[in-house]
């Protein structure tokens, strides 16, 4: 089981959620969509296992930080912050 799908199971994060990637250095806002199995369908239709995966496929094979650049559409908040924090959303 990854990280986001554990989210998931324990209610922190819901199968479904929009994320977005504001790239404001290239003027670029990236979308893409968590399933229910954990994974992370971009708005191309590729299907990854990662944050970092996804955000790395999207910067052009570039390693990204994929739990600090995408956020939750409707929070604004990092992957990574919830990850990290200890409140059920």
């Amino acid at each position: 089981m990854n990280k986001l799908s554990e989210l998931i199971f324990s209610g922190r994060l819901k199968a479904g959620s929009t994320l977005i990637w504001r790239r404001k250095s290239v003027g670029v806002t990236h979308k893409a969509f968590l399933r229910a199995d954990g994974l992370i369908e971009t708005q191309d239709g590729l299907i990854h296992k990662t944050p970092s995966g996804a955000a790395k496929h999207l910067n052009g094979g570039k390693p990204v930080d994929g739990w600090l650049a995408w956020k939750l559409e409707d929070s604004g908040m990092t992957l990574g912050e919830l990850r990290d924090s200890k409140e059920s959303t």
